[in-house]
């Protein structure tokens, strides 16, 4: 069965969220994979080289919050694909394009009362991050080397978490799927899926391809609608760049 590409936004927030837009960081969604690169070979931890890197310096400013080197920085220890002692200015630029759009939604979550956090899901938060890597050992050499602390970690990881269940919230809650829309989906697209590989499928899908159908549909849908209205949020808001690589990063204003 296949699924439609996601937005170059979409792809940009799994990316940094790193996990399913919707559904939680508990769990997975039928059709995702893995959102990073694949896993660094298993091994010994080996403490990178150190590299200073500058904590205080403004990059840009979003409806009066700062972006500062070191949020760009701190995502991009949580990407086991980037060396950090060879961070680029793409490699900032595109932590910029996210950590804007995860800052818009981030602000538009903290208008609606939201469930609070429990620690079971702060904890296992943690530990999705940690298996992305070869080892603990790996991963808090990554946070140690770019000066993230314990304290800055839980606060990054509940962050995130919010902006989570905001999407969910706002986006999944209300993308409806008919029983129409399912059986077109099936017939368009898994039948001769299923044709081409042989299989003889039933004029109808069963309980189970229904329910894949409707979760498929649920998620493209809602992707859809969080495109748009990142791209209504950006034309809305004040992005001000202020380090020069953030001005190819930042959104262009009409």
């Amino acid at each position: 069965m296949t699924t439609n590409t996601c937005s170059p936004a979409a792809a940009r927030l799994r990316r940094w969220l790193g996990a399913p837009l919707f559904g939680g960081l508990l769990g997975g969604s039928v059709g995702f994979a893995a959102l990073f690169a694949p896993p660094v070979v298993s091994g010994k931890a080996q403490a990178p080289a150190r590299r200073e890197f500058v904590a205080d310096r403004l990059v840009a400013i979003v409806n009066s919050d700062v972006i500062t080197q070191s949020d760009l920085v701190w995502l991009l220890a949580f990407d086991p694909s980037v060396s950090l002692v060879s961070i680029s200015d793409a490699d900032l630029q595109r932590a910029l394009a996210a950590k804007i759009d995860l800052l818009l939604l981030s602000q538009e979550a903290a208008r609606f009362p939201l469930a609070s956090l429990t620690s079971e899901e702060v904890a296992a938060a943690k530990q999705r991050l940690i298996k992305r890597f070869s080892s603990e050992a790996v991963f808090r050499a990554r946070l140690e080397l770019v000066g993230l602390d314990a304290e800055t970690f839980d606060r990054l990881v509940r962050e995130r978490l919010q902006v989570e269940k905001y999407i969910g919230f706002r986006f999944q809650t209300f993308a409806l799927v008919t029983d129409e829309d399912v059986l077109d989906y099936y017939e368009t697209k898994v039948r001769p899926a299923l044709a081409a590989a042989g299989t003889v499928a039933p004029e109808m899908p069963n309980e189970e391809q229904r329910a894949l159908i409707v979760e498929i549909l649920s998620r493209e849908r809602a992707e859809r609608e969080q495109q748009q209205w990142l791209e209504a949020a950006r034309r809305r808001a004040d992005i001000v760049p202020l380090a020069p690589y953030a001005k190819a990063a930042a959104p262009e204003r009409p």
